[in-house]
């Protein structure tokens, strides 16, 4: 492709194959459905798709039993195969006709013995509604196919497959879930967080399949010129067992690099190997999931289509050999970047125009990116950014250059959009920019300069949040500093809020709310709650050119406690209605808490606090709150550990406690508190969250921890420590969070604890 463009009418297919792109935008209540082998898991996952889009689930298999009062495989071996297939083309038929909207349908069936007319009817049904073929692991399924031999299991597998394959225009890889899983310090989990796992990964797939907004990290757009940067992940890297933990090392995006091309021409193992690795990225990373089609694959249109079906955030495909105008539809909502490689753009300055006509067109054509990379003239060459600044006076959608290989690792620094990074621990980081060493380079040309930022509070002495974030900013290469202001006097946060090389400041007690009449913007959840916990500095330039300080403010507690609700509740204990939470303590945690629970849906909440003034005022705020927003609420007070539980509330299954931390290993006065028993009669037990921190473990934990037989799940405060410092350095540093780093920090806290 380099220095030509004469590819850019060549078909987007080959045309010694019949391979058709389909549409994949549908309408907000298209049905979806979900077809696949016996096994694959689809009943379960349709279960999950039908309650997150609030959609009516049909199992095909149901609906027959209901019909014949007998089950598939029943009336086969009864009636022979050949009379199955007359009638379940007859039912699918009446079953699609009837339910084409708002609904979720599982056909699990028998594809390998399916018939023409099925696959017609099935491939008719894809053109206006999401069909997603749901994979498994072929050694998984060999348990459900009922054949001891296996040549005869690969040929069913080979005709099932082709057959749901051609019938869909989706693929979801649903792993098989680890036997055992541990938290961040090594303790085993309840096995249904399998399930959690697994509902977390299908919704972000069918998310980005309805074009849903899926917002879970509180950083830039990748596709600002906010210098942003795409992880580069080989396939080859994913087949080899990998610490998958480094995926979230701090990139605005993960690039699935398909080193290799498609390699012996066996195109259904290599879908199958591709979906399983996009089904194992969405499920070790929250940031976006490109793809980069390989320059020189000569299946390139086939490929491209493969790559659809998987529903990635972003394709990057190159110019040469493809029409985009026939992606606008196909393409669905994933974004397109279209990609342009030239030997030196200095010595052909000819194809400039070429480009710049293209991107004229961006919009007909149907691309949402452009990118160009260029082999450099010499080290240091930097003529990118002026091409990146010519190609952006024609265009608005987001342009990419820099150069490649060694001698371009300074434009690539310097080079603001989804500059490419490599992990340090890959073979080829020797020539390519690491993260670090690119966000270092920034710092080195003051274009990102050193911030300081704060906790502040009354007893923050013994405080996670500077470990936790200065490790983040040395594996990230940012040159920030977090440390800490231990203060009875609420007047000292001035001297933070007034200093220069301020970014923010996280506060804590007791002045969450007192902060509030400083700030100049704060979040809608922070008004809500009332309190703020995170302070935001931004240092803007005004129209005078005069610079001026706007103070931001909002509350990540409550993402903490609602992620951590979220993750740890078991499927029999799904909020639903009367879903009901208890709340201990009455500060500024609880109040989080309150409205963590509200956000999940819970309308029944019940306050224990030791001042029973605090909790009536906390309550009443709360009802007020309630009455404006015109929204349904009921709060109980708790006066007495000796109350019984009230009348009209269910058992709670949901108990968030907001009680301070012990002070220098001394326990106090309500920590030495339990839940009485006659709170804690759920028969499917629940999740308890202790926002507290800190060893030795208090009463009230150690309790809770004795009914973890009684199903009920105890989440310390590192959890929500955790989930809350995630969010809150992606607002103070506008980039995505080192997770890994961050959990590993907690992870030592935590030995090290254990071992004294």
């Amino acid at each position: 492709m380099a220095g030509s463009m004469s590819g850019l009418s060549s078909p987007l297919m080959p045309c010694d194959r019949s391979v058709t792109i389909p549409c994949r935008r549908y309408d907000a209540d298209a049905t979806l459905l979900l077809v696949g082998f016996v096994g694959a898991g689809k009943k379960t996952l349709g279960i999950i798709a039908s309650v997150a889009l609030r959609r009516r689930f049909i199992d095909f298999d149901a609906v027959f039993r209901q019909e014949v009062h007998l089950s598939p495989q029943e009336y086969i071996a009864q009636n022979g195969p050949a009379r199955y297939r007359e009638l379940e083309l007859k039912l699918t038929r009446t079953l699609l006709d009837k339910c084409s909207t708002g609904c979720v349908i599982t056909i699990s069936g028998v594809g390998w013995s399916a018939n023409r007319q099925q696959q017609v009817l099935l491939k008719e049904f894809a053109q206006n509604h999401p069909v997603v073929y749901v994979r498994r692991d072929r050694v998984d399924l060999q348990q459900f196919i009922m054949t001891t031999s296996p040549d005869k299991f690969n040929r069913i597998f080979e005709a099932g497959n082709e057959f749901f394959q051609s019938c869909s225009s989706f693929d979801f890889f649903n792993h098989t879930q680890e036997d055992k899983l541990t938290d961040y310090a090594g303790r085993p989990l309840p096995a249904y967080i399998k399930l959690k796992e697994a509902e977390r990964v299908f919704l972000r797939f069918l998310h980005q399949v309805f074009g849903r907004a899926y917002h879970v990290l509180y950083s830039s757009d990748p596709f600002s010129p906010s210098h942003t940067y795409a992880l580069q992940v080989p396939l080859t890297w994913l087949d080899c067992n990998p610490d998958l933990e480094l995926l979230e090392s701090g990139a605005d995006a993960v690039t699935l690099v398909i080193d290799g091309g498609v390699g012996d021409n066996d195109n259904a193992r290599f879908l199958e190997r591709i979906a399983k690795h996009m089904a194992t990225i969405r499920k070790h990373t929250r940031i976006p999931i490109f793809i980069e089609v390989p320059q020189s694959d000569a299946r390139r249109g086939e490929l491209l289509e493969m790559l659809l079906r998987l529903a990635p955030d972003a394709v990057a495909c190159p110019v040469d050999g493809c029409e985009f105008s026939k992606l606008k539809l196909a393409k669905g909502h994933t974004k397109i970047i279209a990609t342009y490689q030239s030997t030196s753009l200095a010595r052909d300055q000819s194809i400039l125009p070429e480009i710049r006509s293209l991107l004229e067109n961006s919009e007909e054509q149907g691309f949402d990116a452009f990118r160009v990379t260029i082999e450099p003239s010499f080290p240091g060459d930097l003529t990118n950014l002026t091409l990146q600044q010519r190609l952006g006076e024609v265009t608005d959608i987001p342009i990419t250059v820099y150069h490649s290989g060694p001698l371009g690792r300074a434009s690539i620094c310097l080079n603001p959009i989804l500059s490419p990074v490599v992990l340090p621990s890959l073979p080829d980081s020797a020539t390519g920019v690491t993260l670090a060493s690119a966000q270092q380079a920034l710092t080195s040309c003051y274009l990102l300069p050193k911030q300081t930022f704060t906790v502040f509070g009354q007893k923050v002495q013994n405080s996670l949040s500077p470990a936790m974030h200065n490790a983040a900013y040395s594996a990230c290469g940012l040159p920030h500093t977090y440390n800490i202001l231990c203060s009875d006097h609420f007047s000292d946060i001035h001297k933070l809020l007034n200093s220069a090389d301020h970014g923010g400041i996280a506060v804590t007690l007791p002045y969450k709310t007192d902060v509030l009449p400083l700030l100049d913007e704060v979040s809608p959840d922070a008004q809500d709650i009332h309190a703020v916990n995170t302070v935001v500095i931004e240092h803007r330039n005004s129209s005078t050119n005069s610079p001026s300080k706007v103070l931001k403010g909002y509350n990540t507690d409550y993402l903490g406690i609602r992620d951590c609700i979220n993750k740890h509740l078991s499927p029999a204990n799904a909020i639903r209605h009367g879903t009901t939470a208890l709340v201990i303590g009455a500060g500024g945690m609880a109040r989080a808490a309150i409205y963590a629970c509200y956000q999940l849906g819970v309308r029944q909440i019940c306050i224990y606090n030791r001042t029973v003034s605090n909790a009536q005022k906390l309550a009443d705020y709360y009802t007020r709150w309630a009455e404006r927003n015109n929204t349904h609420l009921k709060i109980e007070i708790l006066r007495s550990s000796d109350d019984a539980w009230p009348e009209g509330f269910r058992q709670p299954t949901i108990i968030v406690a907001c009680l301070p931390a012990p002070a220098g290993g001394q326990l106090k006065s309500p920590i030495t508190m339990e839940v009485p028993e006659q709170w804690l009669r759920s028969t499917t037990g629940g999740v308890f969250i202790d926002v507290a921190y800190g060893m030795p473990q208090t009463k009230l934990r150690i309790g809770m921890n004795e009914r973890a037989s009684m199903g009920w799940v105890v989440v310390d405060g590192l959890v929500v420590l955790l989930e809350q410092g995630i969010a809150q350095y992606e607002l103070f540093t506008r980039r995505p969070a080192p997770v890994h780093v961050m959990r590993g920090v907690l992870r030592e806290y935590t030995n090290a604890s254990l071992s004294r």
